[in-house]
């Protein structure tokens, strides 16, 4: 039993979001007063994106590019899909340019393993709210669920960098 949880440092957002209004959105997550959802862990070895080298090879790159990604995560944390969105303005559409970035992002972020999202629910209130952030004293239940990154790639001093942004 997970004891206790960090949100991904670079997280940007989880879906299903928790809906808070009366009337939920379409795919979100209801919860009642007696659970609490924690966020996927990405493992250790998860490896970011490596720049395009034809990418390198052609003229500099004036400024850094950004591809915003979604990961769809199974109740057991593994990769089931992985592609680019468009958010303007801090996802832009994907150009001719980008969508070289977006391949190396797709095949990084495929191969990525998570520990799941896992639903908690308690017996009572007051003992969702003495565990805190974690699931201590509740049952677990992992969830499928959808992350978004978002990955700076950029050229400096000749070499291709990869950054993940944080929210």
């Amino acid at each position: 039993m997970r004891l206790t949880r960090l949100v991904l440092p670079a997280l940007l957002l989880a879906v299903p979001a928790i809906a808070a209004a009366e009337e939920p959105a379409a795919g979100a997550m209801q919860l009642t007063d007696k659970q609490t959802f924690l966020l996927p862990i990405d493992e250790p070895g998860n490896r970011l994106p490596t720049y395009p080298e034809a990418v390198l090879a052609q003229q500099p790159i004036e400024g850094p590019r950004y591809v915003c990604m979604r990961v769809d995560l199974d109740a057991e944390g593994k990769v089931t899909w992985t592609g680019p969105i468009v958010r303007e303005p801090e996802c832009p559409a994907i150009t001719v340019l980008t969508k070289q970035f977006a391949d190396a992002s797709v095949a990084a972020l495929s191969a990525w393993r998570f520990e799941p999202a896992t639903i908690c629910t308690f017996r009572t209130k007051t003992a969702k709210e003495a565990a805190g952030m974690s699931c201590q004293g509740g049952k677990e239940e992992p969830t499928p669920t959808s992350l978004t990154f978002r990955l700076l790639f950029e050229q400096s001093g000749g070499q291709g960098v990869v950054r993940m942004q944080r929210g």
